[in-house]
């Protein structure tokens, strides 16, 4: 008689064994890594931006810098012109936010010779007026060019130092209008929307004032 023998069944290998994931330290390091990446991509990109905000300031310090040198020159090459209209008077008009005067040009950025000048803020620019020369004014009340000097500016203010008052004591004021005599120094301050750009205030000693100054 022939002998059956029993079938034997082939074992699956069980699926939880072929399963494949990540363990929970697996897990953690991938965490630690990813941190650590985004760590340096955060601080490369905040470095970049202190960076270039530094670049932007130092250079609108040099600009503003550059700005306030010229008008310091401008300013000193005011001259002791007598006014025609008034007895005595110079043509100088120092006022608390404008100041208007005849500069001395050299023929670099305007034309030669004696120029009839004004500096005021008009909005947030501080403007430098040229109305031409002392020749070509006249009655002309509207200026021949005007030019942006400095931008973003809040406020501007003028102060002129000079022999003053009845005992011809030395004082600053806040205004030299009939006067006989140039003020000897023009404090100029500036203040800017942007505080960071504000500093101390400018000070002018006028070139062509003379031994004394009179009001």
């Amino acid at each position: 008689m022939t002998k059956h023998r029993p079938r034997r069944r082939l074992r699956r290998p069980s699926g939880r064994k072929c399963e494949h994931g990540l363990t929970l330290i697996e897990l953690l390091v991938s965490l630690a890594i990813l941190t650590i990446l985004t760590s340096f991509i955060v601080g490369g990109l905040s470095t970049a931006i202190r960076a270039f905000d530094a670049d932007r300031r130092n250079s609108r310090e040099m600009e503003t810098n550059a700005a306030v040198e010229s008008l310091r020159g401008f300013i000193a090459s005011a001259m002791p012109v007598t006014s025609a209209q008034q007895a005595g008077g110079l043509l100088f008009e120092g006022q608390r936010e404008e100041l208007r005067f005849v500069a001395l040009s050299e023929g670099r950025t305007l034309q030669g010779g004696l120029q009839d000048v004004r500096i005021r803020r008009r909005n947030d620019d501080l403007i430098v007026e040229v109305f031409g020369s002392l020749k070509e004014v006249g009655g002309r009340k509207s200026p021949a060019s005007s030019t942006a000097v400095l931008r973003g500016l809040r406020d501007v203010r003028f102060r002129y130092f000079g022999v003053s008052g009845a005992k011809g004591e030395q004082i600053w004021r806040n205004d030299w209008i009939k006067s006989e005599r140039l003020p000897t120094l023009v404090e100029v301050s500036f203040n800017f929307e942007d505080a960071g750009r504000n500093g101390p205030a400018m000070t002018v000693a006028l070139r062509n004032e003379g031994s004394s100054g009179g009001s």
